[in-house]
């Protein structure tokens, strides 16, 4: 078996990395608020920021401020500007 990752191979960034940031700034804004408290907080952001697909999973990273992406073999990372376009 032969694995081989490119980190030049091109990886179409998912419409769901978007929406999962968007719904991560809404639930600070609920934290802010005092409507969560921080228990409900990182419950309800760790699904938001865990995407798995078919092909790979995605997982947000705020301490690095980074998506991080497992394909299955190897691990890649974008920053969140580079994912917010």
């Amino acid at each position: 078996m032969n694995f081989r990752h490119h980190a030049s191979d091109s990886v179409g960034i998912p419409p769901a990395l978007g929406k999962a940031m968007a719904n991560y700034r809404s639930l600070l804004d609920e934290l802010e608020a005092g409507s969560i408290d921080d228990s409900t907080f990182r419950r309800r952001a760790l699904g938001v920021g865990l995407i798995v697909r078919e092909h790979d999973a995605w997982i947000l990273d705020l301490s690095t401020e980074r998506w991080w992406r497992y394909d299955g073999v190897a691990l890649s990372s974008i920053r969140f500007g580079e994912a917010e376009g």
